[in-house]
């Protein structure tokens, strides 16, 4: 999650957006007020936002599509370091998919698949400026991307016979690196989390629900396979800035889970958590739904999680990405803003 990436696939047809302010995210002392949320209507009802990323300037953007043939399929927003969201003009993409999307300090990088092949889009975190950029050579779509910097991003893709593929860029987009096929990772869900072009850790979840952890040093010429447990069942959302923390489910439900030397601590949930984004190595928004579907939130710290009372969101929650000022979620009815 270079380092705010945030990736989501079939989301419902609006979005939920989360703010939150640099100093709860941080963690204050105590007495610091407790994290509540109130829905309000997102501000395009055309396609499903399903691609979330902030950057570390406190920007962040929403971005969508509905597959559709004719017609404009794209929806787009952008949120500001004040807070304010308004409309965000991206190209015209019939029949697209936004898979995935990371922003570094000021630069964006939106990556998903359209009619003539994968779908790249750079975006200006500062003043929603978007160019189509072309993507790894031979692409058909973009799955995840991190982006260390706003110069290095990674992506991992498909190719035509499903042919999963990693690449870099040092130049924001414009020039990426002949792809490498990763073969372990056909047929499996992937996350992607790198620090820079260089290191890069991918988490895969094969059909079977077998979760495998893997790190490279030398851009993806080797990889090492990192111990985890083998009752996980699945592995959606990884941060791996200092240690790895990962968003895991195992028979029991949902967890938090913290690289610890060669172990792994679990701190379990208490709803279906779909998604997490930590905004510091030590705190972590995770958002989902409850058995009942409601939806539901928390916040993470070490051990501990706090539940994040909602307000008017009806539907369960997706997707969250986390800068160090703010944090995004989506959800399928409403757009909400997280107050102190």
């Amino acid at each position: 999650m270079g380092r705010h990436i945030i990736t989501t696939r079939g989301v419902g047809r609006y979005a939920l957006v989360v703010g939150v302010t640099s100093l709860l995210l941080a963690g204050c002392t105590a007495g610091a007020a407790t994290l509540s949320a109130v829905g309000v209507p997102s501000l395009s009802l055309s396609a499903p936002l399903t691609a979330l990323a902030c950057s570390t300037t406190g920007s962040c953007i929403a971005l969508g599509a509905s597959g559709g043939a004719s017609g404009p399929t794209t929806a787009a927003q952008i949120r500001n370091h004040k807070g304010i969201w308004s409309a965000l003009n991206v190209p015209q993409a019939p029949s697209a998919s936004i898979d995935a999307a990371s922003c570094a300090v000021s630069n964006c990088l939106v990556g998903g698949t359209r009619n003539s092949g994968d779908l790249l889009w750079s975006v200006n975190a500062n003043n929603g400026a978007t160019t189509a950029l072309t993507g790894p050579a031979g692409g058909v779509v973009i799955q995840d991307l991190s982006c260390a910097s706003d110069s290095e991003c990674v992506a991992i893709d498909q190719a035509a016979h499903g042919l999963t593929r990693i690449s870099h860029t040092t130049d924001a987009g414009r020039i990426w690196s002949a792809p490498r096929t990763l073969i372990w990772a056909s047929n499996t869900n992937t996350v992607l989390d790198c620090t820079s072009v260089f290191q890069c850790y991918v988490a895969t979840t094969s059909a079977l629900h077998h979760v495998t952890l893997r790190k490279t040093l030398n851009s993806g010429i080797t990889w090492t396979i990192l111990s985890t447990p083998a009752t996980w069942t699945s592995l959606s959302s990884l941060d791996c800035t200092v240690t790895c923390t990962t968003l895991v489910s195992n028979a029991t439900g949902s967890s938090v889970a913290t690289q610890s030397k060669l172990t792994w601590k679990l701190t379990p949930l208490k709803f279906i958590a779909t998604s997490m984004s930590c905004a510091t190595s030590v705190t972590c928004l995770v958002v989902g739904h409850l058995a009942s579907q409601a939806a539901a939130m928390a916040q993470w710290k070490p051990g501990a999680v706090s539940n994040v009372p909602l307000t008017y969101v009806p539907t369960s929650l997706n997707s969250v990405a986390c800068a160090p000022a703010v944090c995004v979620a989506v959800g399928v009815t409403t757009t909400v803003a997280l107050r102190p």
